[in-house]
């Protein structure tokens, strides 16, 4: 159930963060653009794992949680720092 809902929700936020991605690249450089996204999602996915297994094997779960409040939060303030250097 919960792979399920994880990839529910990930076919809906890969595409749409593709494109705002697609958005900051000139149109000559798309292709490189899109291929450099996917590079690093795919290599984010692949660390996430086995570094939040070890942050849960060394410091225990709920260190997990806290760790992602805390890149969420960065998400977060990269969002609002993009945001604000577009003037949008």
């Amino acid at each position: 159930m919960g792979a399920g809902l994880t990839g529910f929700g990930l076919s809906l936020v890969y595409p749409a963060l593709g494109v705002e991605a697609i958005k900051q690249v000139p149109n000559s450089s798309r292709g490189a653009g899109l291929s450099a996204y996917a590079v690093f999602f795919d290599l984010a996915l692949a660390i996430a794992g086995p570094l939040m297994g070890a942050v849960a094997l060394n410091l225990g779960y709920s260190w997990i949680f806290f760790c992602a409040a805390l890149l969420s939060l960065t998400g977060l303030g990269l969002t609002l720092m993009l945001k604000r250097r577009a003037g949008a």
